[in-house]
């Protein structure tokens, strides 16, 4: 009986097996809902189009996946680069109003 314990509690073992049978429960009793969500992602899933060709082979075939992945570093290094550089010049100026 001491191996059906979880976490060495009888307890813990408890409040599993009513969580557990919550879930279940919920499961259960929403399972028209969850059925039209899981419907509605599929139907959603089925427009989305993988950004590469399957009859490319080789580097050709993540051509634009490789491009885009390019695109958003370098857009992310000029943004990061302003909002530095526009960091350190407010930081001069308000260290210069501060002096006086």
């Amino acid at each position: 009986m001491e191996a059906l314990k979880i976490g060495g509690s009888w307890i813990i073992t408890a409040a599993v097996g009513g969580l557990s049978l919550t879930a279940a429960v919920m499961l259960f009793s929403y399972r028209m809902v969850l059925t039209k969500f899981i419907g509605e992602v599929r139907a959603e899933l089925m427009k989305c189009s993988w950004p590469w060709d399957p009859t490319e082979t080789g580097v050709r075939r993540y051509r634009e996946l490789i491009d885009s992945t390019a695109v958003v570093a370098m857009t992310t290094l000029v943004l990061a680069a302003y909002t530095s550089g526009f960091d350190f010049l407010i930081s001069r100026v308000v260290g210069w109003l501060v002096r006086f």
